[in-house]
């Protein structure tokens, strides 16, 4: 049973490609959360996993062999990072809440909690209903299909920070280091960027390279998942569900974003100092 605390959570929604990952990033660094990523804990489980097979086959006594459905729940989680497929509810959910308590037990000291990622389905999305967890916000990010796989095309990422990258403007970097000289607009483009491409240095160029999973075919069956469920999920957030512009910069989503918790924070604030 979870403890319902009083940790903010927000939960930020979009499609693949919508850039949930480096908002998170930079509300995470700004507001102290912590960030669920659905994704991620789906990869450290698949790791520890695969970890937990080859210490049973040594000589060690003590590791505990994986069941034959936790053999079948890693084959789906492996198959969905391959196609895009979605990982079945109970796993998720299993998942989830396991590092939903760690946060909301105080385990971890944050000021709020961010969810990426979740819920994808109906029946995740019922989860919070049923074990009374409160959401501050849904915020929603509404982009267009076109514009969502433009991004995942151009998407690079550093496997070691997770920062994704775009790669035109990872190319201009390595134009101007070359002194090759750039158009007027192309300038102005690079000096428009945020602090990540600013301080990037050679190493992390190095090492920059695409998600295994960003292609068309694997972006059109996630956002085609996305859509049979996305009306459905809303509905049961609606009253806290806030839409945003994810079209925009990624300063001026972050600037949409930032506005709706700066909102709640102040909302909170205020009730405390009236019941004072």
């Amino acid at each position: 049973m979870l403890s319902k605390g009083t940790k903010k959570i927000y939960i930020l929604n979009g499609a693949p490609g919508s850039g949930k990952d480096t908002q998170c990033r930079l509300l995470s660094k700004k507001y102290n959360f912590k960030i669920i990523t659905i994704s991620e804990l789906l990869k450290e489980h698949l790791k520890d996993s695969k970890e937990r097979i080859r210490d049973s086959s040594s000589s060690d006594q003590c590791v505990k062999e994986l069941t034959e459905q936790e053999k079948r729940d890693l084959e789906y989680i492996q198959k969905s990072f391959t196609d895009g497929s979605f990982v079945p509810d109970d796993i998720v959910i299993g998942i989830f809440l396991k590092q939903l308590e760690k946060y909301t037990l105080g385990e971890e000291e944050c000021e709020g909690i961010i969810i990426n990622g979740f819920p994808r389905t109906y029946e995740q999305a019922l989860l919070f209903k049923k074990n009374n967890i409160e959401i501050t916000n849904f915020i929603n990010m509404s982009v267009s299909k076109e514009c969502l796989l433009e991004r995942v095309n151009n998407r690079i990422r550093d496997p070691i920070t997770n920062v994704n990258y775009n790669i035109k403007i990872i190319e201009l970097i390595k134009k101007k280091r070359k002194n090759i000289k750039l158009h007027t607009e192309e300038e102005l483009l690079l000096t428009s960027q945020n602090e990540d491409y600013k301080n990037i240095n050679d190493e992390i160029l190095m090492r920059l390279k695409r998600r295994a999973d960003d292609n068309e075919s694997t972006f059109n069956k996630r956002y085609d998942l996305y859509l049979q469920n996305e009306k459905k999920i809303i509905s049961l957030f609606f009253h806290v569900c806030k839409n945003i512009d994810g079209e925009k910069s990624i300063e001026g989503i972050f600037e949409q974003i930032c506005a709706i918790i700066d909102q709640t924070i102040l909302h909170k604030r205020g009730n405390e100092g009236t019941k004072k």
